[in-house]
């Protein structure tokens, strides 16, 4: 679609949705009024009919008829002369030809409610037409006494109503009028204000982009050296002369790229080695987490379904008293926590020290006190299996490591105690300095290691085919301590017999 086309539909659009509500809002209006009119007519029929009646009761004496029968002569008048007419009726007759229809009975039970000073609404004649039907109440004066005195009445008593028929043909057709003449108007000036746009537009607008559009494809034909030749003194003329800059300064960068492409292809050669040995390392990379994805979506398994499968029983409302089920669940959720939090903490390390490099500090260690704060932590797991724990430390044994990387090797080797451990086993946890090494041991009487098995269980992964079927893990503990061991220039021996015991002892320097 053409610039002029949108624009023209845009106008449209908008127009359109401006005057629909517009249009909504006049016709409302117009009704409002209509009906205002109608019910001015209606109500000044009414007092007029009133006070003819007053001015009848006054002058009986003058005047022969009674109020009713002027009431009623009048009436026939009206229906004859007239477009209008009323109609004159109560709830206690003395005339039946005065007899209330079932417009007339609504209205004189809601004004003898007092839920009505007046009545109205619209109805149909037989031709199909809109009539104003309205009615007010009459009430007694002295002067109807004089007629009405035998019936009971007193002043102030409702007698019945007047209703008046006020036909809304006359008034409907000269709104009709009025929207006729606003809708033509509004279509003129509409019609004027695209006109004016589309004429503006083409020539502020539409002639200076073509002769852009032109320039334009000479630059695709590589014709960097054109002029545009536009003088509006606007943005227009701005845009173009920024485009003829543009043209120039492509027309230089084309000639410096020739250049740079030369020098390109002269390092080729070394990008493509780089890019071959980046390659080789996002292999390995990818190798790395497809084995670490693969072990530990194995692993999350297990201690995630024991979780969910307690935590509905935690929600079960048929357990909330089963106190002994309640401890027991919660038990599991944390046992099991701890064991996702291990897993997950293991692979981030593991990340850090295969792929981001870790940074180790040496910092002052004071040993006692590191590994009663770790003992506290596992105090829970080594009360459940009733295990005896000895540390043969000095209280003020002090060497330099970095400890966040010994706090990790420390947490998983009492952690393997700990687990692989029998009920009512020892764990036992030393440490010496000797020709200055600071020489650590971790020594449990757990299930201990097959003779075959132990150089293999500080492999990546690997786990024994025992422990594995029994134990959940996921064979990264002894590779990440046996690295961060090895990063800080350390030893790591495993003894162990199986059935029997484990000892592991860790050598370090003991100097800063």
């Amino acid at each position: 679609m053409k610039l002029t086309g949108k624009i023209v539909t845009f106008l449209s659009v908008i127009t359109l949705i401006i005057l629909i509500p517009a249009s909504l809002l006049i016709w409302n209006h117009q009704r409002n009024t209509l009906l205002e009119q109608a019910k001015v007519q209606a109500e000044t029929l009414f007092k007029m009919i009133v006070i003819t009646r007053q001015w009848v009761a006054e002058n009986d004496k003058r005047i022969d008829p009674v109020p009713a029968v002027a009431t009623k002569e009048l009436s026939q008048y009206a229906s004859r002369m007239a477009d209008f007419r009323f109609h004159i009726t109560s709830d206690k007759l003395v005339d039946p030809a005065n007899a209330p229809d079932k417009f007339e009975k609504k209205a004189m039970q809601a004004f003898k409610k007092g839920r009505a000073d007046e009545y109205a609404t619209i109805i149909k004649d037989d031709k199909g037409e809109k009539i104003y039907r309205y009615m007010a109440p009459l009430y007694i004066n002295k002067s109807c006494l004089k007629c009405h005195y035998y019936q009971g009445y007193e002043v102030g008593d409702f007698r019945g109503g007047i209703s008046v028929y006020v036909p809304l043909k006359n008034i409907e057709s000269a709104m009709q009028s009025t929207n006729f003449l606003f809708y033509i108007s509004g279509f003129i000036i509409y019609t004027g204000i695209i006109f004016a746009i589309i004429v503006l537009l083409n020539n502020l607008i539409l002639k200076p982009l073509k002769k852009l559009n032109k320039a334009a494809h000479s630059v695709f034909n590589k014709n960097y050296n054109i002029k545009t030749d536009i003088k509006t003194n606007d943005e227009i003329q701005e845009l173009s002369d920024a485009f003829e800059i543009m043209c120039k300064r492509v027309a230089k960068s084309e000639e410096n790229l020739k250049n740079r492409l030369k020098d390109a292809v002269s390092g080729y050669v070394k990008l493509n080695e780089e890019l071959r040995k980046k390659n080789q390392e996002l292999r390995r990379t990818t190798k790395f987490k497809t084995d670490v994805l693969d072990s530990v979506a194995h692993e999350v398994r297990t201690p995630m379904t024991k979780i969910l499968s307690y935590t509905e029983i935690l929600l079960d409302p048929n357990m909330k008293n089963d106190e002994e089920v309640l401890e027991k669940a919660v038990h599991v959720i944390k046992r099991n926590s701890k064991t996702l939090n291990m897993l997950f903490n293991q692979v981030i390390t593991i990340t850090k020290l295969e792929h981001f490099g870790y940074e180790y500090q040496n910092e002052q260690i004071y040993f006692y006190d590191f590994i009663k704060d770790k003992m506290e932590s596992f105090q829970e797991e080594i009360n459940l299996k009733n295990l005896t724990v000895k540390t043969n430390i000095l209280e003020n044994f002090i060497f330099y490591a970095d400890s966040q990387a010994l706090s990790y090797v420390v947490n998983n080797l009492i952690s393997n105690s700990i687990k692989y451990n029998k009920k009512n086993g020892e764990i036992e946890i030393s440490a010496e300095e000797k020709d200055k090494q600071v020489i650590l041991s971790f020594y449990d009487t757990g299930i201990g290691i097959p003779a075959g098995e132990i150089q293999k269980i500080t492999q990546r992964f690997y786990r024994v085919e025992n422990i594995k079927r029994k134990y959940a893990g996921s064979g990264l503990g002894m590779s990440i301590v046996k690295r961060i061991i090895d990063d800080l220039n350390g030893k790591l021996e495993i003894k162990s017999k199986e059935g029997s015991f484990t000892l592991v002892t860790i050598t370090l320097r003991s100097g800063k």
